[in-house]
């Protein structure tokens, strides 16, 4: 479940802006700006997103903010849409290099319910951009992307449809070093097999890479088994399978396959792993940061035996 808002976003930190400010504004490019809807104390809605951005222009001189949050923007306004808002409004942010889309927590919605629509406008209206990260992938829809600068490319979802997972494998983006793709359920929206990552993991694609996240999946131990062997590993300085069904099985295939000892970090944490295969990948990878948090699972089953039924991805509706 996401519970809390970002405090930080791209390095650096957010800045709250869910209303008419009541005190002096920090400068424009020294923290991410994250515009909100304003909850007043006894819980009632104050202003909202859609107000709250007009206001952002208004308020802040926005041809000096480089960092964007956006969160959510509300059960009334179905006419409403972010990408169109920042699409319309984008020369009024020319230096704008990190856009997070949808910092939407359970108790707005659920990440299997936001729709964001077609996002491929964002990436023509703001060629500078550098980090793009989004929550969310019902109806999320874009063409393969054409970017010379985008670095970091995250998309945070319940269920990822295949179609999203062809256009990022279809893309163009040489200077891409950081990918995360939430995998989630096919119960909320994931239409994705195991073999439909391929693309990523045979070193052809993006050419800059370094970092790459195939996370909150039921089929882990298969991503886990064709990693044993992909091109792509070896350029990689962090890898991640986390917050998925990942079991002792795919951690004998990264145990079997190609060395890891070059990787700084090896994230696997929620997964369902035995202590002695825990055991086992410490001793293996002894220089490299394993985060192996909540990987034997619930705390009562630890020295039970698991049914691969009872395992699931850390966010899904």
């Amino acid at each position: 479940m996401i519970q809390e808002r970002l405090s930080t976003f791209a390095g650096l930190p957010v800045h709250t802006f869910d209303g008419e400010p009541d005190g002096p504004l920090p400068e424009p490019g020294d923290v991410a700006w994250g515009v909100y809807h304003h909850v007043h104390d006894n819980g009632v809605w104050g202003a909202e997103v859609p107000e709250n951005l007009d206001l952002l222009l208004e308020k802040v001189e926005t041809a000096q903010v480089t960092h964007l949050v956006i969160g959510f923007w509300g059960f009334n306004t179905e006419d409403f849409s972010p990408v169109e808002w920042l699409v319309d409004n984008a020369e009024r942010f020319p230096r704008l290099r990190a856009l997070f889309l949808g910092d939407i927590l359970d108790w707005d919605v659920h990440i299997s319910w936001i729709q964001h629509g077609d996002i491929s406008p964002l990436f023509d209206a703001f060629p500078g951009l550098e980090h793009f990260e989004i929550r969310g992938a019902s109806d999320l829809r874009f063409e393969p992307l054409r970017h010379e600068r985008l670095k970091v490319l995250r998309i945070e979802s319940g269920g990822l449809p295949v179609e999203v997972v062809q256009a990022v494998a279809g893309g163009d983006l040489p200077a891409l070093e950081h990918l995360d793709l939430w995998i989630g359920s096919d119960m909320h929206g994931g239409s994705s097999a195991a073999e439909d990552f391929a693309p990523f993991l045979t070193g052809e694609r993006f050419p800059s890479l370094k970092h790459l996240g195939l996370e909150n999946g039921p089929f882990q131990d298969e991503l886990a088994e064709a990693l044993a062997s992909a091109p792509v590993v070896a350029r990689l300085e962090s890898l991640s399978l986390a917050m998925g069904m990942l079991s002792d099985r795919g951690a004998e295939a990264l145990l079997s396959g190609q060395p890891l000892t070059h990787l700084r970090s090896l994230d696997l944490h929620h997964a369902f792993l035995s202590e002695p295969m825990a055991e086992r990948l410490r001793a293996a990878l002894p220089g490299v940061e394993l985060d192996l948090e909540d990987a034997l699972g619930e705390a009562a089953w630890v020295g039970q035996e698991w049914a691969f039924s009872d395992f699931y991805v850390a966010v899904s509706e």
